[in-house]
């Protein structure tokens, strides 16, 4: 993945390798997003995250976002939650602001035949759950997953 971090059109690629397209890539399997600072990864996360939790209807605590830094994980997990804060504000007729990626997405669903009644739902458990998501720093998963082997044994 490369290209900037957006302005208001998303990130632009840059001559290393293509951008990642967060509103075609697939979305099965594992995905590594790895660039420099400053080239639109948070963005293309939320992207990520909010396609999984909106076209798939999958729960946010089974979602797993692993990054660096503590700072990065703050960032994330605000930039996502926004993201569904937004996306709730759409659906209830608010206009869109100057980023495309929410109502991109969502006119993409709804093209999919995914209502907006549907759509209104996932956010709301999203952002009802948003406190178990499990965006974590590569510590505090290794943490979190030290802690539930041994609370399983």
């Amino acid at each position: 993945m490369t290209g900037h971090e957006p302005d208001s059109a998303g990130p632009r690629p840059s001559r290393e390798a293509p951008a990642l397209d967060v509103h075609s890539c697939p979305l099965e399997g594992f995905r590594v997003v790895e660039a420099s600072a400053g080239t639109g990864k948070t963005w293309n996360i939320c992207g990520l995250v909010l396609r999984l939790l909106l076209e798939r209807g999958i729960e946010l605590r089974r979602i797993l976002v692993v990054t660096f830094t503590n700072a990065a994980t703050a960032e994330l997990r605000e930039r996502v939650r926004q993201r569904l804060i937004e996306a709730a504000t759409l659906l209830d007729g608010a206009p869109a602001g100057s980023d495309p990626l929410v109502p991109r997405l969502l006119q993409a669903l709804r093209g999919r035949g995914l209502d907006d009644a549907l759509l209104r739902a996932r956010v709301e458990l999203a952002l009802a759950g948003f406190d178990e998501a499990a965006i974590l720093t590569i510590h505090g998963f290794c943490q979190r997953a030290l802690a539930e082997a041994v609370d399983g044994e």
